[in-house]
């Protein structure tokens, strides 16, 4: 088998039972917890022998592999009923795939992604794909008028596993906030030479503010250790000023259980640095963009608090609107005019 996918069988039913909670689900916490203990009492754990292997994520699971055309599919199946003991063949569907060049096909289909003059292309990408692309863009997102190609920031990316490549709404809404804040002519708007980029993925964000500044300065920051080492990668191929970061060691503390496992895998094998004690807290950092998730963004209130000098800005995304208010009280103990 080349690889694999579990995922939920009744999902989009009334039978879907959620794994995580979000800010906003009408549940108080105490009902949450138990229903949540039931949920997963129900589902029974996968038992081979003598032994009690795990607790199912899902009452029931679809699993979908990729195997070789030459694979005798009812043999594979046997293999899978006796290696799990069940007792009978699992229900199973079969589908071609045509044999195409699958590089070559996805990166035809992948076109440069233009936002609120930026122009973000992939290492695949002409010039003339890029012009292409601006030329299409008549009327930027939220209508605004078009930008003449010459005044596009183009930034290159690499395709890789890291978030942020410009496609996702909410990575363009924090390209709106930075090009606001960065080409603002309003003379109280303080000018800004170092940007932290929380959640930073690809390092798309701070290489965006970068590529619009050539006093400003980016740090990112990820959990993940392969999101940072593309991130460093990026900004290299752009040779722009962003270097990026595991979290602290207080945050891999203090985090959650999955979240603080992702952040010390990166950090034992010594692929990647924890942000410096320098860049952690002292207020040195003249805006922040953070574009996470809005259980995440809550608990990091009071540590980008720290990071933020007074007075500078921070543009937060990722959130459902049923969230905001809750993520906007977790804030506003911290900020000014907070919305």
């Amino acid at each position: 088998i080349d690889d694999q996918a579990i995922t939920d069988h009744d999902r989009d039913t009334t039978r879907e039972s959620p794994i995580f909670r979000e800010p906003g689900d009408d549940l108080e916490e105490e009902e949450w917890s138990t229903a949540k203990t039931a949920s997963q009492n129900t589902k029974a754990a996968l038992i081979r022998g003598d032994v009690a292997v795990g607790t199912n994520v899902w009452n029931r699971c679809d699993v979908t592999a990729h195997v070789p055309a030459t694979v005798d599919i009812v043999r594979l199946a046997e293999g899978i009923r006796t290696a799990f003991e069940l007792p009978s063949v699992p229900r199973y569907a079969v589908d071609e795939i045509p044999d195409v060049d699958w590089v070559v096909k996805v990166q035809s289909a992948w076109k440069p992604i233009v936002a609120h003059g930026f122009a973000l292309r992939f290492p695949w990408h002409t010039e003339e794909d890029v012009a292409e692309a601006i030329d299409n863009a008549l009327v930027d997102v939220d209508g605004e008028e078009s930008i003449p190609y010459e005044d596009y920031a183009t930034i290159t990316l690499q395709g890789g596993i890291a978030f942020g490549t410009g496609e996702h709404p909410t990575t363009r809404l924090c390209l709106k906030f930075l090009k606001g804040i960065l080409t603002s002519d309003e003379e109280e708007t303080p000018k800004i030479s170092k940007l932290l980029d929380y959640g930073s993925g690809s390092g798309v964000l701070g290489l965006a503010a970068c590529s619009l500044s050539p006093h400003l300065t980016a740090v990112g920051v990820d959990i993940d250790a392969d999101a940072v080492a593309i991130a460093n990668a990026n900004a290299e191929i752009n040779g722009l000023p962003m270097t990026s970061y595991l979290p602290a060691q207080t945050v891999i503390d203090n985090g959650d259980a999955e979240s603080a496992s992702v952040m010390m895998r990166g950090a034992a094998a010594n692929a990647v640095e924890t942000l410096p004690s320098d860049l952690d807290g002292g207020e040195c950092f003249d805006a922040c963009a953070a574009n996470i998730l809005a259980g995440p963004l809550m608990g990091l209130a009071s540590t980008l608090a720290n990071m933020v000098r007074p007075g500078g800005q921070i543009g937060l995304s990722g959130i459902l609107e049923a969230q905001a208010p809750k993520v906007v009280e977790s804030y506003s103990e911290f900020f000014e005019d907070v919305q």
